[in-house]
C-alpha cells in the first residue's frame, strides 16, 4: 500500500528489507484512479523492479484484474516477469475492480466481468502452455497465434484467485486453484471460508493438501500494546475512512452504518495491532481457525510514516515470525 508521503522507492526499500528479514513473498494488488496513493495501477511493472532488487523472494499479484485488459497483454507481461525473475512469479487474479470507475474508464462493463474473467483466464493459460492456439468467445477473439515468451515455471506459474466472495471461493475450489481470502473477515468467518474451500476442493476431485490457502490480515507491531495503538489507531482509521473507499463500502454494508467503523470494531474483527506477544497470539487464532498455509501480512500503509512501517516489519520479522513457524509461512 505504500507509506505516507512515500513513493515507489519506499516500497522497494521495504521489499529489500523484507527479504533480509526472511519474508517469503512480496504481494501486489491492482488499484486505479481514486486509489492512486496505493501506488499499484501496474503491479507487474512494480514486480519487475522488485525482481531486479531481490534474489530469493517470490513476487505475487493479489490480484491482476483480468476483466480490465486484453488477456494476451497480461499473459505476455506476466511470462516476461517470470523469465526475468528466474521463475519467482505467483500469479494471482481477480474478476473485477472493487469500484465501477475503473470498469467505466476501461470500457469494460462491470456486468460483463464474470464472462471476461473466465475467458481471459483460459486464454492466459493456453498462451503459456500451448505452442499455438486460437480462441473464439463472447468477449475475446484470438486468431491462431504463438505467444512469447513462455514462463520459466512449468506448466505455468502458481495460480491464485482472490476469493472475496462465495462465488469466487467456489470457483477456486471447483477449478482446483490456490486462494487468497479475507482481509476484513473475522476469524470465525475465515474458518468457515477455509472449510468451504477445502470441502469444495475434495468434492471436485482435488487434493486439498496440494493447494495453498493464504489469509490476509492488517498488522502493526510496536514495542508493546499501548505504543502500538498510539502509533497506529489514527493512521488506520484514516485509511479505512478516507483512502480505501472499496473497503469502506464493504464494511458499511457489513456493519450497517458508517458509525460502526471504529478502531475497537476493527481490532475485534480483523486488524491486529500490538506488541509482539499480542500479535503472535492473534495470529495463532487465525491459524487455528483456518489451518492456512500462508499469512498475507499487510504491514505497509499509505497513511503511516515510512519509518514506522519499516520498524513494524522489523519487529514482525525478528519477534513474530519465529513464533509462528511452522503454523503459517509469512508473505
Amino acid at each position: 500500500m505504500g507509506t505516507r508521503g512515500g513513493g515507489y522507492e519506499a516500497i522497494l526499500d521495504q521489499v529489500v528489507r523484507c527479504e533480509e528479514l526472511g519474508f517469503d513473498t512480496a504481494v501486489l494488488a491492482e488499484r486505479h484512479f481514486r486509489h492512486a496513493p496505493l501506488l499499484y495501477p501496474s503491479p507487474l511493472a512494480v514486480a519487475g523492479a522488485i525482481a531486479a532488487r531481490t534474489e530469493r523472494m517470490r513476487i505475487g499479484t493479489a490480484g491482476r484484474v483480468l476483466s480490465l485488459d486484453h488477456p494476451i497483454h497480461v499473459a505476455e507481461a506476466a511470462a516476461t516477469l517470470d523469465v526475468l525473475s528466474d521463475g519467482r512469479l505467483d500469479f494471482g487474479v481477480t474478476r473485477a475492480s472493487l469500484d465501477e470507475e475503473a470498469h467505466a474508464a476501461f470500457s469494460s462493463p462491470h456486468e460483463e466481468s464474470r464472462g471476461r474473467f473466465l475467458e481471459a483466464l483460459e486464454i492466459i493459460l493456453r498462451a503459456w502452455t500451448e505452442d499455438s492456439f486460437s480462441f473464439e468467445g463472447e468477449h475475446f477473439r484470438v486468431p491462431e497465434v504463438s505467444v512469447f515468451p513462455k514462463p520459466v515455471q512449468r506448466p505455468h506459474p502458481p495460480l491464485y484467485v482472490v476469493a472475496v466472495s462465495p462465488e469466487r471461493l467456489a470457483f477456486a475450489s471447483r477449478e482446483g486453484i490456490n486462494a487468497y481470502i479475507g482481509a476484513i473477515r473475522t476469524p470465525d468467518e475465515l474458518g468457515e471460508a477455509a472449510r468451504s474451500y477445502r470441502h469444495g476442493l475434495s468434492a471436485a476431485g482435488h487434493d486439498p493438501a496440494e493447494k495453498t490457502l493464504s489469509v490476509n490480515r492488517f498488522i502493526y507491531v510496536s514495542d508493546h500494546d499501548r505504543r502500538a495503538r498510539e502509533e497506529f489507531e489514527q493512521p488506520f482509521l484514516e485509511l479505512m475512512h478516507e483512502r480505501a473507499p472499496d473497503l469502506k463500502g464493504a464494511l458499511v454494508a457489513k456493519y450497517g452504518g458508517v458509525e460502526e467503523l471504529t478502531f475497537e470494531r476493527f481490532l475485534a474483527d480483523f486488524c491486529i495491532c500490538g506488541g509482539p506477544d499480542t500479535v503472535v497470539r492473534r495470529l495463532h487464532e487465525v491459524s487455528d481457525a483456518t489451518a492456512c498455509d500462508y499469512l498475507l501480512a499487510t504491514l505497509n500503509f499509505a497513511t503511516l510514516d515510512h519509518d514506522l512501517c519499516l520498524r513494524s516489519m522489523e519487529l514482525f520479522g525478528a519477534e513474530v515470525m519465529p513464533a509462528l513457524a511452522p503454523a503459517a509461512a509469512p508473505a
